[in-house]
């Protein structure tokens, strides 16, 4: 009888345990997954401490990409887009 009642204190002991350490861990084991998907400029990866303007574009690299296109992919058209104004 007086196993019953110690494996009973410690199973209920070990519950208790997880149920407060179990939401630490989860909270400390979502941190180390998604920390890699944090904003590049908030973690440091930023190639210098100037403060950047929002919908400035920066090109980083020496030199452009070239286009390939192949001739079964069909006719390759590269456009920009303008704004014209409408005329009623």
């Amino acid at each position: 009888m007086e196993g019953f009642i110690t494996f009973i204190a410690v199973t209920v002991i070990i519950f208790w345990l997880i149920a407060r350490l179990g939401p630490l861990l989860l909270r400390w084991w979502i941190k180390k997954k998604f920390g890699k998907f944090m904003d590049p400029n908030q973690s440091g990866f930023s190639d210098s401490n100037t403060i950047r303007e929002e919908g400035e574009t920066i090109i980083s690299g020496n030199k452009p990409r070239e286009k390939v296109v192949d001739n079964s992919v069909g006719e390759y058209v590269d456009y920009e887009e303008s704004k014209e104004s409408k005329e009623n």
